[in-house]
C-alpha cells in the first residue's frame, strides 16, 4: 500500500485531533461533539490537526484565534461551524448544520490535508519577534546584565516576596481566552510564583459575542412551561458536570455525563442518581474539590444560584412561583460553600429538575422580567450572575495554587456570552 493510500485509510479510520474555539451559542453543541465517533477534542492546539471555529466571535478575537492556529503543527486545516461570514480567520469550509454535519466536514477536511489533496494552511501571523532582542545588551542576546532585559526575546521574571517571606521569581503570563480549563472567552493576566497566584487581573476584552436567547431568555418575557425550563436546567448541569469531571481527569464519568445530557427524559431520575453515585464513589472528587474555592464571608451571594445555595443561602426565585409551589418545590442547599459543595449542589438540583419536569404537566412559570436560570437569577434589566463572578475573580483567586484556581473558576459556571460589554471610559 502506497503512502498516500495509507494516509487516506488513517484519515477514514483514526480519530481526528480537533481543537475547538467556541463562540456564542455553541458551548453545548461542542460538548455534544465529544460524543461523535472519530472526533478527539484535544486540550491543546499543539496536539491538533483541525481547528474548529464554532459560533460567533468578536473582531477582538482575531489575533487570539490566529495565534491558536499557528501553534498547530502542519499539515493543519480550519473548519468553521455556523461561523458568520466574512470569517475572522480563513476557513477551508464553513458548515451550517448540526453535529453530524460538522463531524463529516472535519473528517473530510482532515483527509484532504493529510493526503495532500489540499495544502496545509500557512501561518496567519507574521514571523517576527514580540520584542527587540537581537544585538541588544552586552552579549547581543537581549539581556541587561545578570537580570533584566529580554534574553532571546523572553522577559526575565522579577523577584518578589512569596507567602513564606522568601524572595522568588514572579512570572507574568496571560492565560486564555481559549484555555480548555476556562470558560470560552475568559482571559487572565496572572503573576505566578511557582504554582501560586500572587497577582491576577481579568482581561475585559470581549472575545465572544452575545449568545442567542434560549428557554430562560424567553421566560423573562412570557410564561414558560416548567417542563421545558427544568429539562434545560438538567441538561445544562449535566454538561457542566462533564466539564468538571474532564478537568479532574475522570474521562469515563465525563463521557457518561455527556451521554446522559443528550438522552435524558423528564422523570428519568434513576439514571441521574446512578451517575451521581458513581461520582461519589470516586475518591478523586472530594480529594480535588473539597475545601477549594471557599468564598470570603463578605461576598454578596444574592442571586448567584447554585453557588449561593451551596453556601447555605436558601434563595431561589422558583419558590415564589405558583406553578412550582403546586409541585411542592423547596430549594436544595449545602453548607460548605466550596467546589465540592457546588458539584453536589448541581448534582442534586439535576435530580430535582428531572423529577419536577416529569410531574409538571402544562404548568407555567415566570414571564415578568426575572427567571431562575441554571447559573442564578436573570433579570430583563441589570447585570447577570456571570458579571459578578468575573468581578470577584481577582479577590477570590489571589493566593490560590494553580490547580485550585482552575477548579474554582470551573465551579462558578461562568458564561462569558452573558457578561456585559465593557463601557468606554472617556
Amino acid at each position: 500500500m502506497e503512502l498516500k493510500e495509507r494516509l487516506a485509510h488513517l484519515a477514514k479510520t483514526g480519530d481526528v485531533p480537533v481543537f475547538a474555539v467556541v463562540g456564542s451559542g455553541h458551548r453545548s453543541p461542542v460538548r455534544r461533539l465529544r460524543l461523535s465517533d472519530g472526533i478527539n477534542l484535544v486540550a491543546s492546539p499543539r496536539h491538533a490537526a483541525v481547528l474548529l471555529v464554532a459560533g460567533t466571535l468578536t473582531e477582538a478575537a482575531t489575533e487570539t484565534v490566529s495565534r491558536v492556529h499557528d501553534q498547530m503543527a502542519g499539515p493543519r486545516v480550519t473548519v468553521g461551524w455556523n461561523h458568520p461570514e466574512p470569517s475572522i480567520v480563513p476557513l477551508a469550509e464553513n458548515v451550517v448544520g448540526g453535529v453530524p454535519d460538522v463531524t463529516a466536514a472535519i473528517r473530510q477536511q482532515f483527509a484532504n490535508v493529510l493526503t495532500g489533496t489540499i495544502p496545509g494552511e500557512p501561518p496567519l501571523l507574521p514571523n517576527v519577534d514580540p520584542v527587540e532582542w537581537r544585538g541588544v545588551g552586552p552579549y547581543g542576546h537581549g539581556g541587561a546584565g545578570m537580570t533584566g532585559g529580554n534574553p532571546y526575546g523572553r522577559p526575565l521574571p522579577l523577584r518578589a516576596p512569596a507567602r513564606d517571606t522568601l524572595e522568588l521569581d514572579q512570572l507574568p503570563i496571560t492565560i486564555g481566552p481559549w484555555f480548555a480549563g476556562f470558560p470560552p472567552g475568559l482571559a487572565l493576566r496572572v503573576l505566578l510564583q511557582g504554582d501560586v497566584v500572587q497577582g491576577l487581573e481579568v482581561d475585559s476584552t470581549r472575545f465572544v459575542s452575545d449568545g442567542p436567547g434560549g428557554v430562560f431568555e424567553r421566560a423573562l418575557r412570557e410564561p414558560t412551561l416548567i417542563r421545558d425550563l427544568e429539562m434545560d436546567r438538567a441538561r445544562h448541569h449535566l454538561e457542566w458536570m462533564a466539564d468538571a469531571l474532564l478537568i479532574c481527569g475522570v474521562d469515563r464519568l465525563a463521557l457518561r455525563a455527556d451521554r446522559l445530557a443528550s438522552t435524558i427524559e423528564a422523570g428519568d431520575v434513576q439514571r441521574v442518581d446512578r451517575l451521581i453515585a458513581s461520582v461519589r464513589r470516586s475518591l478523586l472528587r472530594p480529594m480535588t474539590m473539597r475545601g477549594v474555592g471557599v468564598l470570603p464571608p463578605d461576598v454578596d451571594l444574592t442571586g448567584l444560584g447554585p453557588v449561593a445555595r451551596a453556601a447555605g443561602v436558601a434563595e431561589d426565585a422558583r419558590a415564589a412561583e405558583d406553578g412550582y409551589d403546586d409541585l411542592g418545590f423547596t430549594p436544595v442547599t449545602h453548607t460548605a460553600g466550596d467546589a465540592w459543595a457546588r458539584f453536589s449542589q448541581r448534582a442534586q438540583e439535576t435530580t430535582q429538575a428531572i423529577d419536577l419536569a416529569g410531574r409538571a404537566g402544562n404548568r407555567l412559570a415566570f414571564g415578568s422580567g426575572a427567571v431562575e436560570a441554571p447559573d442564578g437569577l436573570h433579570r430583563a434589566e441589570g447585570s447577570r450572575p456571570a458579571d459578578r463572578f468575573v468581578a470577584m475573580l481577582e479577590v477570590v483567586l489571589n493566593g490560590e495554587e494553580w490547580g485550585d484556581l482552575v477548579t474554582t473558576i470551573q465551579s462558578f459556571d461562568i458564561d462569558m456570552e452573558s457578561v456585559s460589554a465593557p463601557k468606554d471610559v472617556p
